[in-house]
């Protein structure tokens, strides 16, 4: 897909037609610019920050249905066969792809169950099926189609069905050395239902999805682009992407309420860091997986499965665990402390690339969850009773915590207050 930058000269808005469709608000660095006409294959980038902002796909309503509708099919498909079957020592031991939640259920882990089913299935169900109903809506006006696009952004980040195919492959490299491993037809299925899920949110755009649903409002403002919205009294609607004028407490086109910036954003953000802070030293600390054999308990930490890996020669294994396990999630609590320090800091003194640093961290730190899906997928396959079962440990809840506290961090993060003058933030009304 072609990228442009967009144009951030000054020029001031002088029709309803300009700001409707040419002015655009930047969500990481709050500037006001004009977005170039679009042909079918092109993106726009903010020419301050590089962030997206923009698209243009063709076909936007049967592409999106037929992606969905395709990864539909192909998740029913993966819940129906055997998923992958495991033969050691003359047993088997065949696996779904629903005991990856039910067998953990079983072994009284609720919590994690219900957290595995919901990242692996429920929500990117979901998913898919709010595309097909919005981009059919476009043709048929169905109904609380305003409601269904905000549920559709909010669960975006928590759909998981890329990191639990990592989390399958590292599990299979863990355990073909001690056991043959056949793929069943669902495991087939399941692999299309990624591409495809993948496919359908990549051709479709929020901006072009939310113009379809209602005109976008034009505020009562002049607006000028080159200019932050903080200083031309506008301010950003993160749901459907209006403008919206500072006195104006919701949004009149999809009517959520908008503060100038995120309510309490440091606040939040810092107190979800330290609780991950704490926690992430007990889930090192307890067992996140338990291995029965012949009657013989071994409990492993994330460092000593780490460790293990290593010994056994699996290199790029043991690379990965390292990396998505210890790596990420330190690195994002620091980084995350680090961008909620520098936003205290003058305009000048701050990173310019502060808000990329902020966009990888928190893109990257969902995939620290591929540890205990790991956790999962050898406790739904690694079934043989006294032979050898694989059980999870409380370690596994603790880090989901941590994952998931990490992510909720990120997400009460404001990026732009890493591009506010100190004066207006210390000013700034919700």
């Amino acid at each position: 897909m072609t990228t442009l930058q967009m144009t951030s000269a000054t020029a001031p808005a002088t029709s309803a037609s300009v700001l409707q469709t040419e002015l655009v608000l930047c969500r990481h660095c709050d500037l006001v610019q004009q977005l170039p006409e679009l042909a079918a294959g092109e993106e726009a980038g903010c020419s301050r920050c590089g962030s997206y902002l923009d698209a243009r796909h063709p076909d936007p309503v049967v592409r999106p249905v037929l992606f969905a509708g395709s990864a539909l099919f192909m998740l029913l498909l993966a819940n129906l066969f055997p998923f992958v079957s495991m033969y050691a020592a003359g047993n088997s031991s065949q696996m779904h792809f629903f005991d990856t939640s039910s067998v953990l259920f079983s072994q009284h882990q609720q919590w994690l169950a219900l957290l595995v089913w919901l990242f692996i299935q429920a929500v990117p169900a979901a998913c898919m099926l709010a595309i097909i109903y919005l981009k059919l809506g476009m043709l048929y006006q169905l109904p609380a189609r305003i409601w269904v696009a905000r549920v559709l952004y909010m669960l975006k980040p928590w759909s998981m069905v890329d990191i639990f195919l990592m989390g399958l492959i590292i599990s299979f490299v863990k355990l073909v050395a001690d056991a043959d491993i056949s793929l069943g037809p669902s495991f087939w299925a399941f692999c299309l239902f990624c591409l495809l899920h993948l496919r359908a949110f990549q051709v479709i755009d929020r901006r072009e999805l939310w113009s379809r649903i209602a005109p976008c409002p034009v505020p009562q403002v002049a607006a000028h682009a080159g200019k932050t919205g903080l200083a031309q009294n506008l301010k950003l609607c993160k749901v459907c992407t209006a403008l919206v004028p500072i006195t104006q407490t919701h949004c009149s086109r999809c009517h959520t309420k908008v503060p100038l910036r995120q309510r309490a954003s440091m606040q939040n953000t810092l107190a979800l860091l330290v609780a991950a802070t704490v926690l992430y030293i007990p889930a090192n600390l307890m067992p996140i997986m338990r291995t029965v054999s012949f009657g013989e308990v071994i409990d492993s930490t994330i460092i000593s499965g780490l460790v293990l890996m290593w010994q056994d020669g699996a290199y790029p294994v043991a690379i990965i665990i390292l990396i998505a396990s210890v790596i990420v999630p330190v690195a994002k609590i620091i980084i995350m402390f680090w961008l909620c320090y520098i936003t205290r800091l003058p305009l000048a003194q701050r990173r310019q690339s502060s808000t990329q640093i902020f966009r990888l961290v928190d893109w990257v730190g969902r995939w620290s969850m591929v540890d205990v899906l790991v956790v999962a997928i050898m406790a739904a396959l690694v079934r043989f009773d006294l032979i050898m079962s694989v059980y999870p440990g409380v370690g596994a809840l603790v880090f989901a915590v941590v994952v998931i506290l990490t992510m909720l961090a990120a997400l009460s993060f404001d990026p732009r207050l890493l591009w506010d003058p100190l004066s207006e933030k210390e000013n700034q009304v919700g």
